[in-house]
């Protein structure tokens, strides 16, 4: 594809944002009708965070009295060597590094050029808030942050929210599919069930990421929105060099996260093949699309749990394995993540938001 048709794209995108925009503002509620909608949001918020937090507190408990019943068999965490888990620390830095690269290739092919500096303040502030809150409420801050500073509208960034779940299913259901084709073939080992499941998501994966439909119907509300994401991401589909850098950088974040999940396996003496790690992390970054609580905590964590239980591993060294993953990457996303978060709010008190927020 030239630049030509590539300039072409963009500027057929910017047209269909605009007129989403001009559409929604012709079609505003009135007062009455925002105060209603808000109440109704309002409470609808309120329980989805309690839902989120009682499943929180639910894993936590399960995980505490395990632990609690079974102390001795946690006893090889006292060895844990702390020289690979600050490499697995590492990794995990350079796979938000990497996410935050990603951003800006959305935002570039969508017309936004944002600095690498203020890139990494807000994915670190955004992996930060989603970890601390339900629903991927980091991800909201972010698409609120974006309109205000940068007049991206929220069809373009529903637009990148829903490019970057269809790439991660795409790369990690294809790596763990490679990962139990290797058992398979090295050790002999099959559990259909869970391959069956895995080749079904990576061929839906991959026909909506290489060859998604155009979709040209018109409707209102969510429903609207949802179609012009799809069909915008039809387009966006067809400049090929830039999926294939998406998908290299995708390929790239899953490498740090599954090499941070081997550290910690050395780091605790737990005796893993490759090939599982990297089922595990893999199937992991898929369950960590679920955003039912914050930071999908029980969702991400049973499925590394599970998955290597299925495998071989103990119970005690899969959770306590999972908590210390769970323990690195919150570490990395705090130390990093609050620095960006008084970076934003220092960038946003020296300019004005732009005057269409």
């Amino acid at each position: 594809m030239s630049h030509g048709d590539r300039g072409k794209i963009r500027t057929a995108r910017l047209d269909q944002c605009e007129d989403e925009e001009h559409r929604r503002r012709s079609t505003a509620p009135t007062d009455g009708e925002m105060g209603t909608e808000n109440g109704v949001s309002g409470a609808g918020s309120v329980w989805r965070s309690i839902f989120g937090y009682g499943l929180v507190f639910g894993f936590l408990g399960l995980c505490g009295y395990y632990i609690y019943a079974h102390g001795h068999e946690f006893a090889f965490l006292g060895r844990a060597s702390a020289g690979e888990l600050i490499l697995a620390g590492i990794c995990v830095v350079a796979a938000l590094a990497i996410s935050a690269h990603q951003l800006g290739l959305f935002l570039r092919s969508l017309g936004v050029s944002i600095g690498f500096v203020e890139l990494m303040a807000l994915t670190m502030a955004m992996c930060l808030g989603n970890l601390v809150t339900p629903m991927r409420g980091g991800t909201g801050a972010l698409a609120v942050y974006l309109k205000r500073y940068h007049a991206l509208d929220f069809h373009a960034f529903a637009l990148i929210y829903g490019g970057t779940g269809l790439l991660i299913a795409l790369i990690n259901s294809a790596l763990a599919l490679a990962g139990l084709a290797i058992l398979w073939a090295v050790h002999g080992f099959l559990h259909i069930p869970l391959t069956v499941a895995v080749a079904g998501l990576f061929v839906f994966s991959l026909y909506l990421s290489v060859f998604p439909p155009p979709v040209k119907w018109e409707r209102s509300g969510i429903l609207g929105l949802v179609f012009k994401t799809a069909n915008s991401w039809h387009r966006l589909t067809r400049d090929r060099r830039l999926m294939i850098t998406l998908t290299g950088s995708f390929l790239a974040v899953s490498f740090f996260l599954a090499a941070a999940f081997f550290l910690i396996y050395r780091a605790l003496g737990i005796e893993l093949s490759a090939a599982a790690v990297v089922i595990t992390s893999s199937l992991g970054n898929i369950g960590n699309l679920v955003s039912l609580t914050p930071g999908s905590l029980g969702i991400f964590d049973a499925i590394v749990i599970q998955i290597p239980r299925i495998l071989g591993l103990d119970t005690a060294r899969s959770v306590a394995a999972a908590l210390v993953f769970r323990g690195v990457s919150f570490g990395c996303a705090a130390a990093l993540g609050l620095p960006g978060i008084l970076y934003l709010l220092i960038m946003g008190r020296k300019h004005h938001p732009h005057p269409g927020a």
